[in-house]
């Protein structure tokens, strides 16, 4: 039997940290961009809401979601931040010590503290009576350590390939702003529209498989789409086979959010809220493609009905779309290949430090390891 590091203590939460949910902030008074004036994200349920003149905290404090339907979410914004009303903060009143049980509050779920059916909600008093195993003290540091070392390079990554992105990003739309009118040509002629399907839910047998099932999330969260929240059977795909869609193609989602694009990185299936184009490479690669649809943003809404309830822009509204296309090779000098290559490089990478610092945290927080028998490059 394998001796453990140290002897996990039993406490609660409430023991642990000081637990205060965050303080509402009419939408009137959050701006929509960082300025001087407003200098501190707003964080809510979900990621930034906005910006504020000051500050909760003077630290970078865990937060979990505690109100609608990602209650018991964790987040650890990289700065000080306004705590939103729909987040509770667990502060243990050091930076150091609340990096600690950031990786404490990742390695637990709080389902059990969850209340409410039509609006799920977690409480103080549940929150804070709610037990835990930790570690000693004195071991706190280390674990945050080795964790937060995956993390940094996680989060290096994403700066590169934002800045990337920014460069190709600019580029595509300095093209498009000055092209010849000449070169418009409709979205149907650079190559294949599929739009996605979902293959009957009632049958579980149609989901689970090795198959990624695309949705808008997906979109939102990666500019190339390697992996997926749901999966088909193979089953489940030869149902809806016509929706099958390979590497290398350019998906936008086109009903309720519209115009989150990615670029499918493997066979897929989307559903029905996606269209996909399967590019024809002898008119338009997938770098280009990719920065192209990402442009359509704007007239995708202008298309779907603007600022209304609910926006859908159909296969046969899309494929009309007139778009501005150059040349193979300038489309290659807009979108090098080099410069997506390295962004996928960089995207794999991080997918496999966030395995790697997965797997490691409940070890290291059990005490089956030890930070110091953990070497991070």
């Amino acid at each position: 039997m394998r001796q453990l590091a140290f002897e996990p203590i039993q406490t609660t939460w409430g023991d642990l940290v000081t637990v205060k949910q965050g303080k509402y902030v009419a939408k009137s008074d959050l701006a929509s961009s960082r300025s001087e004036d407003t200098p501190v994200p707003t964080v809510g349920a979900n990621g930034v809401l906005g910006y504020v003149p000051k500050a909760s905290y003077q630290r970078r404090v865990p937060l979990v979601t505690c109100r609608g339907s990602n209650c018991g979410l964790i987040q650890y914004p990289l700065e000080p931040v306004w705590v939103n009303n729909n987040a509770m903060a667990l502060d243990a009143g050091t930076d150091e010590e609340n990096s600690f049980i950031y990786y404490l509050a990742l390695n637990t779920d709080f389902n059990d503290v969850v209340s409410g059916s039509a609006q799920p909600q977690i409480t103080a008093g549940p929150l804070k009576s709610k037990a835990v195993s930790v570690p000693p003290r004195e071991y706190w540091r280390g674990i945050a350590a080795t964790l937060g070392a995956l993390d940094d390079k996680i989060e290096s990554n994403r700066r590169a390939i934002d800045i990337l992105d920014r460069i190709m990003s600019t580029r595509v739309g300095n093209y498009l702003a000055h092209a010849d009118i000449g070169q418009l040509r409709a979205l149907e002629s650079l190559g294949t529209l599929v739009t996605g399907k979902t293959p009957s839910t009632k049958d579980k047998g149609n989901f689970g498989g090795s198959i990624p099932f695309v949705t808008i999330s997906e979109l939102s969260a990666h500019h190339i789409v390697q992996q997926s929240a749901r999966t088909l059977s193979n089953a489940g795909a030869e149902l809806v086979k016509g929706a099958v869609v390979p590497a290398g193609s350019i998906a936008i989602s086109c009903i309720a959010t519209v115009g989150e694009c990615g670029i499918i990185g493997t066979e897929s299936v989307t559903n029905q809220q996606i269209n996909t184009l399967i590019p024809n490479l002898s008119v338009i690669n997938t770098g280009f493609a990719y920065y192209l649809f990402r442009s359509l943003k704007p007239e995708l809404l202008a298309a779907g009905g603007g600022g209304s309830v609910y926006t859908n822009v159909s296969k046969g509204r899309l494929s009309k779309i007139k778009v501005a296309v150059p040349s193979l090779n300038e489309q290659e000098m807009l979108v090098p290949a080099e410069f997506m290559a390295e962004m996928l490089h960089l995207q794999e990478e991080s997918q496999q430090l966030s395995t790697l610092r997965d797997s490691l945290l409940p070890e290291l927080l059990s005490g089956c390891i030890r930070a110091a028998d953990v070497e991070v490059a």
